[in-house]
C-alpha cells in the first residue's frame, strides 16, 4: 500500500478485511439467519464482504481505525516443557465522556486479527488446525461489568493464585460471529453491538496464542520461534453524528506514552 509503505503485510490484509462490508444482498441473507453457526456458513461463502479503499487508507468522521502491529512469542521451553509464552493486553482509547454522553445509543466495535501461520505440509495435519498451523491467536473482550483484575484473572491463569478459581465467565452477548465460530484461518473478524455507555467499560482486548506444530512438535526446535500480527479496532456510531476522532486522539496521545503502539 504506497500511502503507508511501512505497514507490514499483515497490516495490508487487516485493513483490507477492516474495511470490508457485506452488499445489502449478503447482508439480507446475514441478517435472515437464525444462529451464529448460521452465520459462519454464510461467512465461508461470502467472506468478510468487499473492501472499500477509502475506507481501509483512512478513518471517516464517525468510523475509525485503531491499528497495532506487534511480535509475539506464541511458546517457550521451560523446564523441559513447551509452555503457552506471551499474551498482549490493549488498553482501548475510548472517549469516556463523549461515549457516556451517547448513553443507550448503539455503537458498532469492529476487531480484526491478522498474522501469518507456517504450515505443516504433513498430510494428516490438513485435518486438525493445531497440528497444521505453526501456531494460532485468538482476542477477547473485557465485559462491561467485569472489574480489569477479574478480566486478567479469567483470561490468564497465571494471574490466579494457586487456590484462586477462575472467575465467572461474564455476559458475552452482541458478537455478530461470537467465539466459538473460529476454528482456523489466520485472520478472524468479530462485529460487537451494543450500547454506547456499555462499550465505556469494555476497554481491555487481550490478544492471546493457542496451540500449533511449533509447541506439538518440539523436536523440530521452534518452540522459542517468534511471529508478527496486526490488530485494528474500528468503533462506528451508525445513527447518530458524532467526532470521534479528536477525543480518541487524546486518549491515544497518552497510550503512546506508556509504550503501546497505536495509529489512529
Amino acid at each position: 500500500m504506497a500511502e503507508h509503505p511501512e505497514y507490514w503485510p499483515e497490516t495490508i490484509r487487516a485493513l483490507t478485511v477492516h474495511s470490508a462490508r457485506w452488499t445489502p444482498h449478503m447482508l439480507a441473507e446475514f441478517n435472515a439467519t437464525a444462529s451464529k453457526s448460521d452465520r459462519k456458513a454464510l461467512a465461508r461463502k461470502y467472506g468478510y464482504g468487499v473492501p472499500d479503499l477509502r475506507r481501509a487508507l483512512a478513518s471517516a468522521r464517525d468510523d475509525l481505525a485503531l491499528v497495532a502491529e506487534h511480535y509475539i512469542q506464541p511458546f517457550r521451553v521451560e523446564n523441559g516443557s513447551v509452555r503457552f509464552s506471551d499474551a498482549h493486553v490493549y488498553r482501548l482509547p475510548w472517549p469516556r465522556q463523549v461515549l457516556e454522553d451517547l448513553g443507550d445509543q448503539p455503537v458498532r466495535l469492529k476487531v480484526t486479527l491478522s498474522y501469518f501461520v507456517e504450515p505443516n505440509p504433513s498430510f494428516a495435519s490438513a485435518i486438525d488446525p493445531a497440528r497444521y498451523q505453526s501456531f494460532g491467536l485468538r482476542f477477547d473482550l473485557k465485559r462491561a461489568r467485569e472489574t480489569d483484575g477479574n478480566f486478567l484473572r479469567r483470561v490468564n491463569k497465571d494471574d490466579r493464585g494457586e487456590n484462586d478459581p477462575r472467575p465467572i465467565n461474564e455476559d458475552n452477548d452482541g458478537w455478530f460471529f461470537g467465539p466459538k465460530s473460529i476454528s482456523a484461518g489466520s485472520i478472524h473478524m468479530d462485529i460487537w453491538e451494543g450500547s454506547a455507555v456499555e462499550l465505556v467499560e469494555r476497554d481491555l482486548l487481550y490478544v492471546y496464542p493457542i496451540s500449533g506444530w511449533w509447541r506439538e512438535r518440539r523436536a523440530l526446535g521452534r518452540a522459542n520461534s517468534k511471529a508478527r500480527y496486526a490488530l485494528v479496532v474500528g468503533i462506528e456510531t451508525p445513527e447518530v453524528d458524532v467526532y470521534l476522532m479528536t477525543p480518541i486522539q487524546s486518549e491515544v496521545a497518552a497510550l503512546l506514552q506508556t509504550g503501546i503502539d497505536i495509529e489512529v
